[in-house]
């Protein structure tokens, strides 16, 4: 009986040691990402949705403490809320692109 159960440890060792040196074998191709064109990232302004408490002049970015969660305010862009006279709440910007 022991006999038996060593040699059936010993093929499934050897089955199991077959497959993973054929595994280790096989070449894997690196992943290919398409690059955008350079037109596409200049045509593309990033624009970032603001909070904006109109109560206290300030703007809030998105995940932040009071972004849409106080009373009186309303949802612009970042460079609408600047043009607007808003100022940044915390002096960080929200990272648009408006100048």
């Amino acid at each position: 009986m022991p006999r038996t159960l060593f040699l059936g440890a010993l093929t499934l060792c050897a089955c199991v040691a077959l497959s993973f040196s054929s595994f280790a074998q096989t070449p894997i191709a690196p992943e290919t990402k398409p690059q955008p064109t350079s037109t596409a990232q200049d045509s593309q302004k990033k624009e970032v949705q603001v909070w904006v408490n109109t109560k206290s002049g300030l703007y809030y970015c998105p995940n932040s403490r009071w972004y849409g969660t106080t009373k009186q305010g309303k949802y612009m862009s970042e460079c609408a809320a600047l043009k607007a006279g808003y100022k940044s709440a915390y002096y960080l910007h929200c990272g648009s692109d408006c100048k």
